[in-house]
C-alpha cells in the first residue's frame, strides 16, 4: 500500500511542479522561474542530506551532477513551452517522449526486447497527441514550436534518467543531492533578466517558481519510496496519471479549459502510457 500511495503522490506532486511553473512563467520569465525554482529545491535538498552526510561519496555526487545539469537543460524548453501553449498539450508531450527515449535506451543499451503491446502504445499515443494538439476552449495553441521546445525537454529529462541509471537505490539520496547542484550550475547559465511583467506582480510569481520547487523535490522523494516499496512497472501505471492532473490543475491556477477532444486525447496519452508501464 505505501508503494501505491507514494507513486499516486509522486504523479500528484509532479502535476503541481508543472503547472505551478507554468503559471510563474506566465507572470514573469522563465528565467526568473527557472532560477527561483531550483533555488529553493537545492535549498530544500541540502536541509534533508544534512540528516544522511555519511552517504555522501565523490563518484555518486559527481554522476548527480551530470545527471542534474542534463536534466536541468531540459527546464528552460519547459518553461518556454507553458508560455506560448496549454499544459494539455506539453504534459502528454513530455510523458510521451520521455518513454518513448527510455524505451529506445532500453533497446538499444540494454538489449532488451519490444513489448508486443508497443505499437499499440505507439498508435494510441500519436492519436492522443493529435487530440491534445486540438485547440481548446483557451487560446494558447499546440504549434509545432511548441512541440519541439517540449520533445527537446523531454529528451533532456531522458538524459537525466539514462545516466541514473548507474545509481543503485541505496545511493539515491547523495545522487539527488548532486542533481540538484547540476540543475542549479544550468539555473547560472541563463541569469535572470528585467522583465517588466515582474513588477505588475512583484510577488506572485516568485510565490509560484518557489512552490513549483517545493513540489519537485517531495515528487522526487516520493519516487524513491515508490520504487522501493513497488515494482518499477506498477510505479509508470501510476505516473501515467500525472498529464491529466496536470490539466485538472491548469484549469484552477492557468484558467485553461480543455475540449472534449483535448480531453479523449489526454485520455488516450495516458492509455498508452500504462500499457508501456505494464509492457
Amino acid at each position: 500500500m505505501i508503494g501505491e500511495i507514494a507513486s499516486f503522490s509522486n504523479a500528484l506532486a509532479n502535476a503541481f511542479t508543472n503547472t505551478l511553473g507554468g503559471k510563474s512563467t506566465q507572470q514573469s520569465s522563465w528565467r526568473n522561474t527557472l532560477r527561483g525554482s531550483t533555488t529553493i529545491a537545492f535549498a530544500l535538498i541540502c536541509v534533508v542530506i544534512a540528516f544522511d552526510l555519511n552517504s555522501l561519496t565523490l563518484r555518486v555526487v559527481l554522476i548527480g551532477i551530470a545527471a542534474g545539469f542534463c536534466g536541468g537543460l531540459g527546464l528552460p524548453s519547459l518553461y518556454q513551452a507553458f508560455s506560448v501553449s496549454s499544459i494539455s498539450f506539453v504534459g502528454p508531450v513530455v510523458a510521451l517522449v520521455q518513454s518513448f527515449n527510455l524505451i529506445l535506451f532500453a533497446v538499444i543499451v540494454k538489449n532488451e526486447e519490444l513489448s508486443i503491446l508497443f505499437p499499440i502504445a505507439a498508435i494510441l499515443g500519436t492519436a492522443g497527441l493529435f487530440l491534445c494538439s486540438r485547440q481548446g476552449v483557451s487560446s494558447q495553441k499546440a504549434t509545432f514550436s511548441a512541440f519541439f521546445l517540449t520533445a527537446s525537454a523531454a529528451t533532456f529529462f531522458s538524459g537525466f534518467s539514462f545516466i541514473m541509471t548507474l545509481i543503485e537505490n541505496n545511493q539515491i539520496l547523495p545522487a539527488l543531492f548532486g542533481a540538484r547542484i547540476g540543475v542549479l550550475l544550468v539555473s547560472f547559465l541563463f541569469p535572470p533578466k528585467s522583465d517588466k511583467k515582474v513588477f505588475t506582480k512583484p510577488v506572485g510569481w516568485r510565490k509560484f517558481a518557489l512552490l513549483s520547487g517545493t513540489c519537485e523535490i517531495i515528487a522526487n522523494l516520493f519516487f524513491m519510496l515508490a520504487i522501493n516499496n513497488l515494482e518499477l512497472s506498477k510505479v509508470g501505471i501510476f505516473m501515467a496519471s500525472a498529464p491529466a492532473l496536470s490539466v485538472l490543475i491548469a484549469i484552477k491556477l492557468l484558467h485553461q479549459k480543455p475540449s472534449l477532444v483535448n480531453w479523449a486525447g489526454i485520455a488516450a496519452t495516458s492509455g498508452a502510457l500504462a500499457l508501456i508501464a505494464v509492457g
